[in-house]
């Protein structure tokens, strides 16, 4: 009987086989995902730096 795979390391070896998959088949768009997604998160720290310099 086979044993059941971990999720600790299955979820994370799963998503990290579909990116490279999405970055070797749409490296445009894989590129543009990149970059919005790191523009949100240069925003959301941007925001919560202004909110935690206004709280003194």
């Amino acid at each position: 009987m086979l044993p059941a795979p971990k999720t600790s390391r299955f979820v994370p070896f799963l998503l990290m086989a579909l990116a490279l998959f999405f970055i070797v088949r749409e490296p445009t768009h894989a590129a543009q995902f990149a970059t919005s997604a790191f523009t949100g998160l240069m925003t959301v720290t941007d925001s919560l730096v202004t909110f935690a310099g206004a709280l003194g």
